[in-house]
């Protein structure tokens, strides 16, 4: 006969701490906050209590440790919790962590419902719902991801041959394509899948049955559990497995390289998109106005994905310096993920609705002297003179441009050989065609071929295999999803077998 609840509704957070066990008084509020958490704190995780509390009475049951007809009323409760709307049960009941064993013991006593925590411990149930929790936010981010390199690869493909300057130290360097920069940008994100893909191996091993980092006497199953709750396998050492938050660390350090690298691409378009740049214009609806300056179109979304970096920053320095007590701001740092996944998103919209002004950046190639690189490389060719030698003729020359006001499209035969006849005295009788071929932009770019280069080709192959990549990338995540929905699947049809036996 289930024992009644002598206490009445159970106070938040004080089932187990009861003014008269252990310790006289009841508990400070501030105390069950920092235990058990507040419903706003705990809301993000309360699935992962809810999972974990449904596999470890499966396996308490399957295992002897829990009579079979306890483990059954215990089921069955929550499925009555679940009729009734478990995530608001959970949330507003003040229980945190143990919002299950409370419901448990208000509905069943707790002679029935206080066998739940049966070889569990507080730090089970916050590493195993860290886990859970991370692994989902990590899957999300990697989905994200996958949605910003297809944005970049679907513009890059329509920019084969739009050349514009490259710039260092934002000086004119040489001549690139618009394509170029695009996959340069993507890359990184490639290897930004990589790291949340491995930092998602690394998460999804349970630590359910570690204990308090001893384990427990009583002979836990701590494989099925594992097993039920999809992880891919079980930490070794339950010391280990209470303690260790390095995949907390990893994970959101994985995220601040991410954003980072996103940060260096939304630095140049936000140069790209300034009034004296003009190279593309974002679409209206990422962008706001003033309130005193009429003219004004701000990118106030670029703003929003830039500025992630610096608070993925700050939080991974937070979350270092308070590293022996992740467990307590797990919370904080899952919500980092979701503000990841939103700047990404809003990203991949920019990207895909960019107006790229093809004609000014083809103008500002030759405006200056980005093509000086391939002047100096046909005076090698053709005057078989040493690379220094040519480069230094060549910089006389653009001194000497820039003292009388010509423009590339000026340069001649005679000018060369002046600035060659100051160097080394003497000419170096590059013909005119092969001067208007050097300091042509296109040509520049097409003779890049070498691999990884600006080749319109090359750089159409590097978009292929990308392509190749984001497929292959793209299975990697869905059979990682589907997993999960397999394991909550299994563990909901254990449910119905134990429960449907009796």
């Amino acid at each position: 006969m289930a024992q009644s609840n002598l206490y009445g509704k159970v106070a938040a957070g004080e089932f187990y701490r009861k003014a008269g066990a252990r310790l006289k008084e009841d508990a400070d509020p501030s105390q069950i906050a920092h235990k058990v958490g507040t419903s706003q704190r705990t809301q993000p995780l309360l699935h992962a209590y809810h999972m974990f509390d449904k596999a470890h009475v499966v396996m308490l049951t399957e295992e002897g440790l829990l009579p079979r007809e306890d483990g059954v009323a215990i089921l069955l409760a929550f499925r009555q919790m679940e009729a009734e709307g478990w995530q608001r049960i959970r949330g507003e009941g003040g229980h945190g962590l143990f919002s299950g064993e409370a419901y448990l013991i208000e509905k069943l006593g707790e002679e029935i419902g206080g066998k739940i925590h049966l070889g569990r411990s507080s730090g089970d149930l916050n590493s195993v719902s860290a886990r859970v929790g991370l692994r989902e936010k990590l899957l999300n981010t990697m989905a994200a991801v996958l949605r910003c390199r297809e944005a970049y690869l679907k513009l890059a493909e329509l920019h084969l041959e739009t050349v514009l300057p490259t710039y260092t130290m934002w000086q004119q360097a040489q001549i690139g394509t618009f394509a170029h920069y695009l996959v340069a940008w993507a890359l990184p994100l490639e290897r930004d899948f990589e790291r949340l893909a491995g930092a998602y191996d690394r998460t999804n091993f349970s630590s359910a049955g570690a204990g308090i980092g001893t384990g427990s006497d009583f002979p836990l199953n701590r494989q099925r559990t594992g097993e039920l709750l999809g992880f891919d396998g079980i930490c070794e050492n339950v010391r280990d497995a209470n303690a260790g938050r390095d995949f907390v660390l990893e994970g959101l350090s994985a995220v601040t390289i991410l954003m980072t690298n996103v940060a260096w691409a939304t630095d140049t378009i936000y140069l790209f998109s300034s009034n004296e740049f003009s190279f593309v214009e974002m679409a209206d609806r990422y962008c706001g106005s003033s309130s005193i300056m009429p003219q004004k179109k701000n990118p106030h979304s670029l703003m929003n994905v830039s500025e992630m970096a610096s608070q993925l920053t700050g939080a991974l320095t937070a979350a270092l310096t308070n590293a022996r007590s992740i467990s307590g701001s797990i919370k904080a740092v899952l919500q980092n993920f979701d503000a990841t996944v939103e700047a990404l998103d809003l990203w991949s919209g920019i990207i895909s609705t960019l107006q790229v002004n093809k004609k000014i950046m083809r103008r500002k190639t030759t405006d200056f002297w980005a093509l000086a690189t391939d002047l100096a490389g046909a005076i090698v060719r053709e005057a078989k003179l040493p690379w220094r030698t040519a480069h230094q003729i060549t910089a006389i020359l653009v001194r000497m441009a820039l003292e009388r006001g010509k423009k590339p499209a000026d340069v001649d035969t005679a000018f060369v050989d002046q600035a060659a006849r100051e160097y080394i005295g003497e000419p170096v009788n590059l013909s005119d065609d092969s001067i208007r071929e050097a300091l042509n932009p296109l040509r520049a770019v097409k003779a890049r071929t070498l691999f990884g280069g600006t080749a319109p080709t090359e750089v159409k192959r590097q978009i292929d295999r990308c392509y190749v990549q984001l497929r292959e990338d793209g299975e990697s995540l869905a059979g990682k999803r589907k997993k999960l929905t397999e394991a909550a699947e299994m563990l909901e049809q254990t449910i119905d077998s134990i429960v449907g036996a009796n």
